[in-house]
Order: structure tokens, then sequence, then C-alpha cells
């Protein structure tokens, strides 16, 4: 196994987490727009039981910001886990350390956009009030980066050494 996996993987969690943020982000707005619309239409809104099936999709929209902070956790935990079983010689942490400088420079840059995106007009202010955990894990995204980070060289390197490994 590479022995700056671990480093890549945190670069992944940036680029999961922005692409799903945004995504969520952007179908929320959709979703809750569509919904808006036909509800609004007559024939639509004579039916309590369409009403409350359409409803019921701003339920679930809702609670995308909920899915996004839960798969942070799933693969800061992942990236822990692996951390502990990938070999790790200290002659690599250089490498290591490297890497995650230029992974929190990247993820300042997907905090900017994220900021730039969530802030448009179009969108409104109720798209971006049904993501709060999402907005504050997006824009302090590079603090997160540097401390998970962290957490993997302090996982991967100070472990103790098992016999048999390399």
């Amino acid at each position: 196994m590479n022995k700056k996996s671990t480093a890549r993987d945190v670069l992944f969690i940036a680029v999961i987490i922005f692409g799903l943020a945004i995504s969520f982000f952007v179908i929320h707005y959709m979703m809750a727009d569509t919904v808006e619309r036909m509800i609004n239409i007559p024939a639509i809104n004579q039916s309590s039981s369409a009403v409350t099936a359409l409803e019921g999709i701003n339920v679930v929209t809702n609670r995308l910001d909920y899915v996004i902070f839960g798969v942070f956790l799933a693969l800061v935990l992942g990236l822990i886990i692996t951390s502990w079983f990938i070999g790790g010689n200290p002659i690599f942490m250089f490498v290591y350390f490297i890497v995650i400088v230029v992974t929190v420079v990247i993820s300042t840059v997907l905090a900017n956009t994220w900021e730039m995106v969530s802030q448009m007009s179009t969108f409104g202010t109720a798209t971006f009030n049904a993501f709060p955990l999402t907005n504050n894990l997006m824009l302090y995204l590079p603090i997160y980066i540097s401390v998970i980070g962290f957490i993997g060289v302090v996982v991967m390197f100070a472990k103790p050494a098992i016999q048999g490994e390399g």
C-alpha cells in the first residue's frame, strides 16, 4: 500500500464534501421551487392529499444537511481507521505534511467557492437557512482539513511499531 494514501484521503474528503454540498444545495433549491410552483397550480391545490405528498418532498430535502454531515463524519472515521492500518515510516511524514498543506490550500479555494455560490441571490435565504451544518463545515473547511490531517498524521505515525510491518 502506498504510504501517502492517507494524505490523499484527506484531499478526497474535502472534494467529496464540497461536491455533495453544492449538489444538495442546488437540489434543495430546485425541489423547493418545484414544489412551490406545483402547489400554486389550482388543480393540485384543491387536493389535500396531493399537497401533503408534495410537502413531504420538502421534509426530505430539508434533511440533506444532515446527510452531508453524516458523510463527513463517516469519511473522517474511515480515515482514522485506515491511518491505523497503514504502516507509517517517519521518513514519509514530510511527504504527508506537504500533501496536507496543498490540501488545505485547495480547501480554501473550495470554501471560497461555497461562500460565493451559497450567497447568490438566486437561491434565496430559505435554501441557505436549510444548510446550517453544511455552511459551517464548508466555510471553515480549511480548519477542519488541517485538524483531520493532524489527526491522520498522529494516528499513522505515532502508533507503536508492529512486528512484520513494512
